[in-house]
């Protein structure tokens, strides 16, 4: 009798345990680094640098900052250097004052430049307190590949293309 009472209970026990877990495929997760930063276009287009392809230099800068102003200039001078990257200058300015910035340093009419315009706030939030210009260079993997934070020398950005 102890031993039906035994087997009863081990049957049932084993009837009321838990399945097996079969164990799931890892599914890799494509990377991106990239910010959210909420922006528009000088058009008036919202978008967000989330959606910039990999290989990108994402510029945050001020159009009466003589620092962004060398900046622009030294970019402008070495264009032939960024041709797999697209860059996205972006200011919290008017869309006018950001196109006249981008003509008068010869950066419009480039298929891999872009300016945008987002709010102070918003960039805050995505970047915190920073200098201008600032500079982040992201792979075409879209991982953050280096910054810079204040103007700094066009050797210095290049090394890292």
């Amino acid at each position: 009798m102890k031993r039906a009472l035994l087997l009863t209970m081990i049957l049932i026990s084993a009837a009321c345990s838990k399945p097996e877990k079969k164990e799931q495929p890892i599914v890799a997760r494509e990377v991106n680094e990239l910010p959210h930063l909420a922006f528009s276009n000088l058009d008036g287009t919202p978008t967000t640098t989330r959606d910039l392809p990999g290989g990108s230099i994402i510029i945050l800068f001020n159009t009466d900052c003589d620092h962004c102003q060398r900046e622009a200039k030294a970019i402008q001078e070495n264009l032939s250097a960024f041709t797999n990257y697209t860059l996205l200058f972006i200011a919290s300015e008017t869309a006018e004052t950001i196109q006249k910035f981008a003509q008068e340093y010869q950066l419009v009419n480039q298929p891999n430049i872009r300016f945008g315009r987002a709010e102070s706030v918003d960039v805050y939030l995505n970047f915190g307190s920073i200098p201008t210009p600032a500079i982040y260079i992201y792979s075409k993997e879209r991982r953050l590949v280096k910054s810079f934070l204040g103007e700094t020398p066009i050797d210095q950005i290049l090394s890292y293309l």
